[in-house]
């Protein structure tokens, strides 16, 4: 099937007309006039149709936020989307192992290898504050001033989640 579905992408379109577009023209005109293409008499979908068509509307107009100013009921949220990594980092902070592909990546971070001791860490996080304090960059342009920003705050965490975890680097 995917060999089917593929061999249709490069190939032009049809040349017969698209049998749809008459039938949205007709739908169109039945909520604006009530009538049928055809003539003036009633059309019994112009109910349905324009029952749909208000059912629509509403929905466009439903508000996004609450009277409060709280944002509307969703099935997603950013808690739910982070919680799986949340409970990660609690369960690696109160006692858990260290993750060895996390704590890899935090060391990336901090342009170190696996096997970096504890004051190789708060070395390179001073070095690389150094160059990265956005006091530095105060008169450079917004775009210098927001990449510094964001790799300083980027180093931070990588640099607090390293003292934080049980067991990330080598003593």
């Amino acid at each position: 099937m995917r060999e089917q579905g593929a061999s249709g992408r490069g190939a032009p379109p049809p040349d017969a007309e698209n049998p749809w577009s008459e039938q949205r023209e007709n739908l169109s005109r039945l909520s604006e006039t009530g009538t049928s293409p055809e003539g003036d008499d009633p059309d019994p979908r112009v109910e349905h149709y324009s029952d749909w068509a208000e059912r629509l509307r509403a929905k466009r107009r439903r508000p996004t936020a609450d009277s409060d100013g709280a944002p509307a009921p969703s099935h997603w949220s950013t808690n739910a989307l982070f919680e799986e990594s949340r409970r990660v980092e609690d369960e690696e902070r109160h006692g858990g192992r260290a993750n060895p592909w996390r704590v890899t990546e935090l060391l990336a971070v901090l342009d170190l290898r696996e096997g970096a001791t504890a004051s190789d860490i708060n070395t390179a996080y001073r070095r690389l504050a150094k160059g990265h304090h956005p006091d530095r960059f105060v008169e450079a342009d917004a775009d210098v001033q927001e990449f510094h920003a964001d790799k300083m705050s980027e180093i931070i965490r990588a640099y607090q989640a390293l003292k934080d975890l049980p067991g990330a680097h080598a003593t």
